[in-house]
């Protein structure tokens, strides 16, 4: 059975965020396959040593750049949500899809999270928890205020909400 796409997207800043998060593993990327090469070719200095290393580091930063470039376009694209009546509706992944329901009963708690990158951009992410191992889901890339909305309701729908 394939579901419908849910009606809500990330902020297009998430595409940004992404994007930073894998020049800063490509680079790391990179400074691992630039010592390796130094050492290779440290070892042995002919010109076969030397253009086997910058081949493959060439074409391990291509790959790298590539999916720099193209998986957060895919990811924000099929990166959907949508409070519906039965609960949290999720759906990500472009190669491999994924649509989850959070039923609002299991729902124990709903947290707003923000690391360096997220906050640069004036972004926060949604930590929703269930008992159930692996139960629960995240929806990164909201502005403060639609976060603080979507939290509300759905702590009101589960029944968490804070009674002060």
């Amino acid at each position: 059975m394939i579901l419908r796409e849910p009606a809500e997207a990330l902020d297009p800043r998430m595409r940004t965020v992404w994007a930073l998060e894998g020049a800063i593993g490509a680079a790391l990327l990179a400074l691992a396959v630039a010592v390796t090469v130094v050492v290779l070719v440290v070892q042995d200095a002919s010109t076969a040593a030397w253009i086997v290393g910058i081949a493959g580091a060439a074409g391990v930063l291509v790959c790298a750049l590539g999916l720099v470039w193209l998986r957060p376009r895919h990811d924000h694209a099929y990166f959907r949500y949508e409070v519906t009546e039965l609960g949290l509706y999720v759906a990500r992944g472009w190669l491999w899809r994924r649509w989850q329901v959070v039923p609002h009963a299991r729902i124990e708690t709903v947290d707003i999270k923000s690391g360096p990158l997220l906050r640069a951009f004036g972004l926060v992410a949604v930590q929703v928890a269930t008992a159930a191992a692996g139960g629960g889901t995240e929806i990164p890339g909201l502005e403060p205020p639609a976060a603080d909305a979507l939290v509300a309701d759905l702590a009101r729908r589960a029944g968490i909400e804070d009674e002060r």
